[in-house]
């Protein structure tokens, strides 16, 4: 092997014929807009893209010659680890096995989590776990399919990056919304644009929809002489920045720039699919539909300042962490949130409305919610996030020996208690500013689509920061949905922790206080 093919992965290609997994000649005549990110070695790189647009193919080669050359440990990720074992064993192991000069980098003992190329390892992994993110450490993280990732993790695996002199990272996606995700980066980048030539007026431009495709002819067109531009025309570009001098390298890539797309296909997916697919998906753009972010009005059309007696079955939705948050309220709706750092002061509400009950995330820390469990059975409900594929039921409470367990539909849960907040059926006690935080936590939240194998759109609700006031909420609503109804004794005068103090008062007495908390006590005579 030359030294040329240690410097340039374009020399590299060449002298050893590089094919994909399918056996085809590795071809830059219809992927010339693919030229300049191959060779493009910098340490921020983030892509908006269409989908089959060749970016993986790109990635997994570009991330086998770094590794190689350049001597990098990489981290890979997928959305989950199915999607990286499927991305492992049914793309880049055939890539592999159609390249000697792969074969010989890797090494038999090579699994589908990771392989070495050279004397530096590549590691494969999913993004729904702690445990893969936090078991190696790496100088290039590639985070494949970004907006489909858990984001949590990606920050995890983020960190891995800490003790390495190179700090790379490389993102691509179709994106979903805009300023979440993938675009959160591509809006810190240069944001290069493909730019041709057209052969008639002579200018340059970019392509869009819909400036750039006539529908009646079924052709694209110059955005600016509107002449017919053929698949050469758009072949033939230069990748032009919009701006200068910034730290990460961005790439909008729509499917527009695809010589092998004919506009005709481009106009059968803007009449097939829906507004959100033909922008995430071929246009390579995020979509600002009015379902895939909760808005403030959703939340604040909620408030109300009729005061919650706290009467009837009190249900306490936890969500578990480093902090502590949780949601607390009735079928009157919610009229206190709070966090904290221990499991003491959710004990003392347990001990302060006796028979409330207690739904409570079970993975974020496995001891204390247990424990709580224990002490109060009946009451304390784990809560896990699952698809039930056998009767494909919202919730299902755990009977016999799953009792103290509730099985709960993520997506369906989420989309239902966003649907009653708009639909105001959940009031919130108090005025803007005392739930301002709370309604942060709905702002970090987006939905995604994703097409299934059989064309179906699914919808799938990522974070982009912290949202654990939203799944309290949902576990609230989960105990709601059992024990909405049941009565339940408010008990003395001793405060919880965040609670105002309690005011001196007379027998048989209810008053309202700071923060219009209700305290009752009824003496024996």
């Amino acid at each position: 092997m030359s030294l040329l093919s240690g410097v340039s992965i374009h020399a590299w290609v060449q002298e050893n014929q590089i094919k994909t997994e399918t056996g085809a000649p590795l071809d830059f005549r219809k992927h010339m807009f693919l030229f300049d990110p191959y060779r493009d070695t910098s340490a921020k790189i983030v892509a908006n893209k269409a989908a089959q647009i060749g970016w993986t193919t790109l990635s997994l080669l570009k991330s086998a010659w770094v590794a190689k050359h350049r001597k990098l440990d990489i981290i890979y990720s997928m959305p989950s680890s199915a999607d990286a074992k499927v991305l492992v064993g049914g793309k880049l192991n055939r890539i592999i096995a159609q390249n000697p000069v792969l074969q010989g980098y890797t090494a038999d003992k090579d699994s589908v989590e990771q392989k070495n190329f050279g004397d530096n390892m590549i590691y494969y992994r999913g993004s729904w776990t702690e445990r893969e993110a936090l078991s190696v450490s790496a100088d290039l993280i590639v985070n494949d399919e970004y907006d489909r990732s858990n984001i949590n993790i990606l920050e995890q695996y983020e960190s891995r990056l800490q003790h390495s002199k190179f700090q790379w990272q490389w993102i691509f996606s179709n994106p979903s919304v805009p300023g979440i995700g993938v675009d959160k980066f591509f809006q810190l980048s240069d944001q290069k644009h493909w730019f041709i030539h057209c052969p008639s007026c002579k200018k340059e431009q970019y392509l869009d929809w819909p400036d750039s495709i006539d529908v009646e002819l079924k052709q694209f067109v110059c955005k600016l002489c509107h002449a017919i531009l053929s698949d050469d025309d758009r072949r033939r570009g230069r990748w032009v920045q919009k701006f200068k001098g910034r730290e990460w390298s961005g790439y909008w890539v729509p499917l527009l720039l695809a010589p092998w797309m004919p506009a005709s296909k481009i106009i059968e997916y803007h009449n097939g699919k829906t507004e959100e697919y033909f922008h995430n998906f071929v246009l390579g753009k995020p979509y600002a539909g009015s379902g895939n972010k909760v808005t403030e009005d959703v939340i604040f059309r909620n408030l109300t300042d009729k005061i919650n007696d706290q009467s009837g079955r009190i249900v306490i939705g936890v969500d578990t962490g480093i902090d502590i948050r949780y949601v607390i309220g009735n079928e009157q709706g919610l009229f206190y949130y709070g966090q904290c750092k221990d499991y003491d002061e959710l004990d003392k509400y347990l001990k302060r409305w006796e028979n409330a009950v207690m739904v409570i995330d079970q993975g974020g820390d496995i001891i204390g919610s247990r424990k709580l469990r224990e002490k109060y059975p009946g009451r304390v409900f784990l809560c896990h996030y699952s698809v039930d594929r056998k009767t494909m039921q919202l919730i299902r409470w755990g009977e016999n020996d799953e009792y103290g367990n509730v099985i709960v539909d993520r997506n369906r849960v989420i989309q239902l208690v966003i649907d009653e907040l708009a639909d105001k059926r959940l009031p919130l006690q108090g005025s803007r500013s005392d739930w301002h935080d709370y309604w942060l936590h709905w702002s970090h939240i987006y939905r995604v689509a994703e097409e299934d194998a059989l064309g179906v759109m699914r919808y799938k609700w990522m974070r982009s920061d912290r949202d654990d006031w939203v799944h309290a909420t949902c576990y609230f609503r989960v105990g709601m949905d059992r024990f909405a109804g049941g009565m339940a004794d408010i008990l003395g005068t001793d405060p919880v922790l965040q609670f105002p103090e309690a005011p001196e008062i007379q027998p048989n007495q209810t008053i309202k206080v700071k923060h219009n908390f209700v305290y009752e006590r009824e003496y024996e005579d």
